[in-house]
């Protein structure tokens, strides 16, 4: 299938289509807000269907690479028949229940790799020497742009597009038949994953979605356990619940149990590593730094509180614990609902 997108342009490792400037990954594109009955539509296998489309390894090694992205989607539905005469029937003893999840993340592992591959910037058997602009990705990403502008073009608003999903506020039948119907036309298969009530989406990668008794949170924000539970599904909170995980990519972490800011390692100073589990506490608790280069900072997320390590904070469960930690951050989830014209009600 030959599908062209008419005025893209990559110059000097810039992407510009349709007016806009296109990334060399994933297409991203939010109105924030509140919105209700969302339809969520997403392609089956994007990437590895981009990869199919384009005939990227020639005839023989594209068709291979189809038929294990095949295969894994018939396990994921359940249709062993199926996926028993694929790739020369090698799959067959893993084909039961016990074994398909496994099986079907394994190959998922396999397709996502390849698919890196493809736009690794090292030599590799996948990487085409001519792909300058992540051809892959490009096509999914062009393609997304133009299924924006037909959408938007019917009077709909379209609220999100993550890579290879859509969320269509005000949702009808007509405009979900017309987003699997242009799919096709590209190529691309869409599922009709969940339509949720409401959704306040925050920024291009958080939102908060409710559909029925149920809440999907995406971004950290709205998985913090803590605000999760308290604001959305009304769960018991338990002391895992509160339990950070605090990690660095550079130098390591200490604990201060000193009042005084640190000019080098002392006696006060304990070693926790590159990643520990931390506590915010009232007494009996220290400064979290991260030190690089004899040098000190706040690890993030951490400052004007003290903290101790989860199994130490245990003991002293609930009465130590600085609650007005975990207040905070329900207080900045509900200004951000807020500042999105999510009404009280929503969380409430």
């Amino acid at each position: 299938m030959v599908v062209k997108f008419p005025g893209y342009k990559f110059d000097l490792g810039k992407s510009t289509y349709r007016g806009e400037e296109i990334g060399e990954g994933g297409y991203v594109y939010a109105e924030p807000g509140y919105h209700t009955n969302v339809a969520l539509i997403d392609v089956a296998s994007m990437h590895p269907t981009s990869i199919r489309l384009l005939n990227l390894f020639g005839d023989k090694y594209t068709k291979n690479f189809g038929d294990i992205v095949d295969a894994r989607l018939a396990i994921k539905h359940r249709d062993f028949d199926s996926a028993g005469k694929m790739l020369d029937g090698k799959l067959k003893p893993f084909l039961n229940e016990d074994d398909a999840d496994n099986l079907a993340y394994a190959l998922k592992i396999v397709i996502n790799i390849v698919y890196g591959m493809t736009s690794a910037k090292f030599d590799n058997p996948f990487r085409d020497l001519r792909n300058k602009d992540n051809i892959v990705a490009k096509r999914g990403a062009l393609f997304m742009v133009d299924l924006k502008n037909e959408v938007q073009a019917r009077g709909f608003t379209v609220a999100h597009i993550k890579t290879d999903s859509i969320k269509i506020p005000n949702a009808t039948q007509e405009i979900i038949d017309f987003v699997f119907d242009f799919g096709k036309q590209y190529g691309y298969n869409f599922e009709h994953e969940a339509t949720y009530d409401e959704m306040c989406l925050v920024n291009d990668a958080v939102y908060i979605a409710r559909k029925g008794d149920k809440w999907e949170a995406v971004g950290a924000q709205f998985q913090h356990p803590y605000v999760y539970k308290t604001l959305f599904s009304k769960e018991e909170l338990g002391y895992d619940d509160l339990c950070e995980t605090k990690s660095v990519s550079k130098g390591s972490i200490y604990l201060d149990t000193s009042d005084e800011k640190p000019m080098a390692l002392s006696k006060t100073m304990r070693f926790i590593g590159r990643i520990g589990r931390f506590v915010p506490v009232l007494k009996n608790g220290g400064t979290l730094y991260r030190v690089y280069e004899d040098k000190f900072y706040a690890v993030t997320g951490t400052k004007d509180h003290h903290w101790a390590e989860a199994e130490v904070a245990k003991e002293w469960y609930p009465d130590n614990v600085d609650w007005s930690y975990y207040e905070n951050l329900v207080d900045k989830a509900k200004l951000a609902l807020e500042r999105y014209g999510a009404p009280k009600e929503f969380y409430s």
